[in-house]
């Protein structure tokens, strides 16, 4: 989909992901990369020859469940996104996956029904991202790939293209911030954090199923 397409009322996302500026497409395909080299290490632990349910919590307009259909053609994708017209693009973006309306918070799933969840780039657009993640780890199975804003480097690389001056540099939706460090120690309270990656201006963690440290 071309600027030109762009809908009306287009989120955030979709703006960032159709944007033709060359140093931001540049850091989506590292983003990208990055998360799917996290799916591959997750799917190397499967029972060879067999592709994992994924489960992309939040997914927008499914760029990201794009890509990884592109590296992996049989990849079983679910994507559950609350608002309807994201979900429209992402259905016409990635066909022959699952979509589904519903909210990140309640997701419409069995406990530990799902092998491998993704909830990138949602947690700082949510008021309790807690109670998200503590959905993701019901739901989950085996691994759970999150990722969110690295602040300030976020905020501060908005600034350098002439975004969002009003708010600092950060995305005016955004309800929660963190430094790469605060989210991480945060997150151990939550989740069994097995990797963590600094992706400029993001940050990704892996994390495995189980009980919550500590419980």
């Amino acid at each position: 989909m071309t600027a030109a397409k762009m809908p009306a009322a287009a989120s955030s996302n979709y703006q960032k992901h159709t944007n033709p500026s060359r140093p931001q497409q540049w850091l989506l395909r590292r983003f990208h990369r990055s998360v799917a080299a996290h799916v591959a290490a997750a799917i190397s632990q499967h029972q060879p020859g067999t592709r994992p349910v994924v489960l992309d919590a939040g997914c927008g307009e499914g760029f990201v469940a794009a890509y990884l259909a592109a590296q992996w053609p049989d990849l079983p994708i679910i994507g559950v996104e609350s608002r309807l017209a994201p979900l429209g693009i992402a259905r016409r973006l990635v066909a022959a996956r699952g979509w589904l309306q519903g909210d990140v918070g309640a997701l419409p799933f069995r406990d530990h029904s799902i092998p491998l969840v993704l909830c990138l780039e949602v947690l700082e657009h949510l008021n309790d991202p807690w109670a998200a993640v503590a959905e993701l780890q019901r739901v989950s199975s085996g691994h759970i790939i999150v990722s969110v804003p690295n602040q300030p480097y976020f905020a501060l690389g908005n600034l350098l293209r002439g975004k969002n001056f009003a708010t600092l540099g950060d995305d005016p939706d955004h309800r929660s911030h963190w430094r790469g460090a605060t989210f991480l120690r945060e997150l151990r309270r939550h989740l069994h954090v097995t990797h963590f990656d600094h992706v400029f201006p993001w940050v990704i963690a892996v994390a495995v199923a189980g009980d919550r440290p500590g419980a």
